[in-house]
């Protein structure tokens, strides 16, 4: 094991865009990128400049936020337009990165010679200097690179002026043993030059290799939060910071924030981590057996390898299940006070709760139905704006016929949107809603993929110390 500290950079807010879900607004990137820096994590690479001025404008927003506290890392191809974009952000490092081998030069550059690809490697990076640019450099594809390639293409970055080379297993081909093979022979080819480790998870090997690296003599491990990422993703920022904490290595700064920015980053990426995902999963620290619960009632180590408080977690005895006879499967919707829900106020018409896990254990999901009166005045509304960790849906509908008859406004981030009945709104994880009734009478539903309407709602950020 490794007793050198080990640096994360954490790539949530790139990689995890190119995620199938994984779009960040300007807010949501500022508000994980906060929750970055207080899980400790070293670098926080954001986003690809030149992509369009909405991205240069999303990652400058990132720069503004934290880069007084933690360095921001941006994406650029090896040519000066790429390059440019990320110096109008403000971020401190370039991530350049250009494939060296056949399937890159087939695939992108058909026609370029080698000694073409050195040269923009060459001058790509001198561009970023002049700038006062930080540079990281990557061979796009590393494990399928040729050793000579290799070694040539990181010799020509570190001469031009790169301060990092990054081994990148773009297709996650590597092996805990490919993966030492590797560092270790670049660290003879290039001793006391900082390398880090970007690591695909395609084979379910991301973190074991990240390890590999690490004992092999890595100094950085590329992460992103919930492994998000291209196809399987990558490294799990939770699982390899609990592990770095288990070998003395790293201490965990603050694990209960780990597992906070683990859901609101599933939420804002519409992709939440599996309940048994290591480290931020629902059942991690969940103990069915009953030889399993009597043994961690006497002592939580026998079945733990990193105690729940550490995460803020209160450990769960027995299983999660729904009630075994059918019966228990139907519901009397009981009637309940807008002061039981959050950002609720008392308003027109009861409610009633068609299911909650209160009702049908283990249903993990919520609806509850609103009969709305008519009024000669509807008010402002009694719904605050909030935001759900998962997806959510409005149904409107009206007492005339055909559901006609109901007027609502309804909120989504910062549009509002007039809807007549019938109506569904489809609201996605980790967007703010709120609705309004303007006029009628009719129903109203409002179902959330939670067990629990509360605790599937996702506190504001609040910033601390400014920046």
């Amino acid at each position: 094991m490794s007793s050198r500290t080990i640096r994360i950079v954490d790539a949530t807010l790139r990689e995890g865009m190119q995620a199938a879900e994984g779009t960040f607004s300007t807010e949501q990137s500022v508000e994980v990128a906060r929750g970055l820096v207080e899980c400790g994590v070293d670098t926080i690479e954001c986003g690809h400049p030149a992509i369009d001025h909405t991205e240069q404008l999303r990652v400058a927003a990132v720069v503004e936020a934290v880069g007084g506290r933690t360095p921001v890392l941006a994406h650029a191809r090896a040519v000066a337009e790429d390059i440019d974009a990320v110096a109008k952000t403000g971020a401190t490092w370039v991530g350049i990165f250009l494939g060296v081998n056949g399937i890159s030069l087939d695939s992108r550059m058909p026609g370029r010679s080698q000694e073409e690809l050195y040269g923009k490697i060459e001058s790509s990076i001198s561009h970023a200097r002049s700038l006062g640019l930080r540079v990281r450099f990557t061979v796009e594809d590393s494990s399928r690179t040729e050793s000579d390639l290799l070694a040539e293409a990181y010799g020509r970055a570190l001469r031009a002026g790169a301060e990092r080379i990054c081994v990148a297993d773009t297709v996650g081909l590597l092996e805990p043993a490919d993966t030492a093979e590797l560092i270790g022979t670049l660290k003879r080819h290039e001793p006391g030059v900082a390398i880090e480790a970007h690591l695909h998870d395609d084979r379910g090997l991301a973190l074991a290799n990240a390890l590999a690296a690490i004992d092999a003599g890595v100094d950085w491990i590329s992460t992103s939060v919930n492994g998000l990422g291209e196809r399987a993703g990558i490294v799990d920022l939770g699982a390899l910071l609990a592990n770095l904490d288990y070998r003395k290595s790293r201490p965990l700064r603050d694990g209960r924030k780990l597992r906070d920015l683990s859901r609101r980053v599933g939420a804002y990426a519409r992709s939440a981590p599996d309940d048994r995902r290591p480290v931020v999963g629902r059942n991690v620290f969940r103990h069915v057996s009953k030889l399993h619960v009597r043994a961690v009632e006497r002592d939580p180590g026998t079945y733990e390898w990193i105690p729940a408080e550490q995460f803020g977690v209160q450990r769960t005895l027995g299983p999660d299940r729904l009630p075994k006879d059918p019966a228990d499967w139907i519901v009397k919707p009981p009637v309940i006070s807008a002061e039981e829900l959050k950002h609720h106020r008392a308003g027109p018409g009861d409610r009633f709760v068609l299911v909650d896990d209160r009702f049908v254990p283990a249903a993990n999901q919520y609806c509850i139905a609103r009969r709305i009166p008519r009024m000669e005045s509807y008010g402002t509304g009694h719904v605050d704006g909030h935001v759900h960790h998962c997806d959510s849906l409005f149904v409107f509908l009206g007492g005339e016929s055909d559901y006609r008859g109901l007027a609502v406004e309804v909120h989504l981030g910062e549009e509002s949107f007039p809807v007549e009945s019938p109506a569904s709104v489809f609201i996605p994880a980790g967007v703010e809603h709120s609705y309004r009734v303007v006029d009628g009478t009719g129903t109203y539903l409002n179902y959330v993929l939670a067990g629990d309407y509360n605790s599937s709602l996702l506190a504001p950020v609040v910033a601390e110390g400014g920046g």
